[in-house]
Formats: C-alpha cells, sequence, structure tokens
C-alpha cells in the first residue's frame, strides 16, 4: 500500500511539473506578445487605446512560432536571445507534442518519475528565465512612456479583483 501512495504522489508531482512548465511556456508566449506590442511596436503615440488592444490580441492568438518569426522581421535581435528564442520554441513543441509519448517508459518507474520531475522543472525555469528577461525589456519601455509600476499594480489588483 505504501508503494502505491508513493506512485501516486510521484504521478501527480509529474502531472503538476508538465502542468508548470507549459504554463511557464505560455507566460513566455504572452510576454513576447506584450513586447511586440510595446518596445517593437509602433509606440503608444502614434495609436488609439483601441488600436493597441486590437494590435495586442492579434499578437495573442499568435503561436510562439509565430511571435518569433515576427520579433526575427520587426527587429534585428541579439544573436544569443535568437538562440534562446530557438530553443524555448524547440521544448516547448516538444513538450506540447511528444514529451509523455517519448517519456512512457520512464513514467512507469520510480526512477523514471524522479528523472521527469527533475526535467520538467528544469524546463519550467529555463521558461521563467526567459520570460524574465523580456519582461526587464518591456518594462524599462514602460518606464521610458511613464508607466509607473504604481500604474501597473493597480492594474493588477483591479485585475484580481475582477477574477
Amino acid at each position: 500500500m505504501e508503494q502505491l501512495d508513493l506512485e501516486s504522489e510521484q504521478i501527480k508531482e509529474v502531472y503538476a511539473r508538465f502542468g508548470l512548465a507549459i504554463y511557464q511556456a505560455q507566460c513566455l508566449e504572452r510576454q513576447l506578445a506584450i513586447l511586440l506590442s510595446t518596445e517593437y511596436g509602433p509606440g503608444p503615440k502614434k495609436m488609439t487605446r483601441y488600436q493597441y488592444d486590437e494590435l495586442l490580441q492579434s499578437f495573442f492568438v499568435k503561436t510562439l512560432g509565430s511571435l518569433i518569426k515576427h520579433l526575427r522581421q520587426s527587429v534585428d535581435i541579439p544573436d544569443d536571445l535568437e538562440s534562446i528564442l530557438t530553443e524555448a520554441l524547440k521544448k516547448r513543441n516538444w513538450l506540447a507534442h511528444h514529451y509523455f509519448w517519448e517519456k512512457a517508459g520512464k513514467f512507469m518507474t520510480e526512477k523514471g518519475r524522479i528523472q521527469m520531475i527533475r526535467e520538467l522543472q528544469g524546463i519550467a525555469d529555463f521558461f521563467n528565465r526567459i520570460d524574465q528577461q523580456l519582461f526587464e525589456i518591456t518594462h524599462k519601455w514602460a518606464e521610458r512612456h511613464g508607466i509607473t509600476e504604481e500604474l501597473l499594480q493597480r492594474h493588477l489588483e483591479e485585475l484580481v479583483r475582477n477574477a
């Protein structure tokens, strides 16, 4: 019975770590969309709020691959960021389309599940680091355009209240 409980807990942990990794990939996608509509977009003085919202929504429906392609076409991005985004796209696609199929054998053993948990945590951390790097660029853009931390915090609080 104890072995079954351990197995159940590990299985739940694998699924939880997978969920976290996919969530972090989605955060990266959203942050890249925000970056494309701010730092690499037309700028707040060149469009109305409605036009900005439309631009942002148009990016929100794009895949990570499409967003990266759009970024490449918009600006010259540093080689290190280019390679990181290329790796992120590969990891995201592999995770979403192949991960459990390729890991089916490992998923059946305690040792394999432990490896999967560590691997998934590493992937989640990888996506989170890139998301933070892009967030910093967006945050600097916001500061340059008078969008204060206080204003962002108010919007976040409103978002939470309305949830």
